[in-house]
């Protein structure tokens, strides 16, 4: 993975989010961010500076796919670019089945930002988060 000074690292797994991706990538291509037990690791560059984490599925999605556009040339940022009104037009189709997929999701968030009283010292800031969804099943 590149190494950018302001970063935002996704980790997750859902096999519907692969699904409608590999419609549109190789193999090789799904290869970068895809590990063999189906997990999902992808780093973005962060271009628009410090942002919130998600906290619902659903704002987690929307925060994947604004990274895709900002990082054209990321792997799943390049599939999404080639292939924009197509996968949406699926996720927002499946978007039940899309939400349900997710089960752990794991954002990390690093920024540098220049100190305002000291502009040649830097402050670090690498935060770690998680979403967890549970489900619950009713029985009669």
């Amino acid at each position: 993975m590149e190494e950018f000074r302001d970063y935002l690292v996704f980790k997750f797994t859902n096999a519907v989010f692969i699904e409608i991706f590999g419609r549109y990538a190789s193999n090789s291509e799904m290869a970068e961010f895809i590990a063999e037990d189906g997990s999902v690791t992808m780093k973005f560059k962060m271009i628009n500076g410090v942002l919130d984490a998600p906290k619902t599925t659903e704002q987690f999605i929307s925060l994947m796919y604004i990274m895709f556009e900002t990082n054209p040339h990321s792997p799943a940022g390049r599939i999404f670019m080639s292939h924009q009104r197509e996968i949406l037009r699926e996720t927002v189709f499946r978007l039940q089945q899309v939400i349900d997929g997710f089960s752990d999701i794991h954002m990390t968030i690093h920024y540098e930002l220049s100190d305002k009283n000291e502009p040649e010292k830097t402050n670090v800031t690498h935060t770690e988060y998680s979403l967890t969804r549970t489900k619950s099943v009713e029985k009669e």
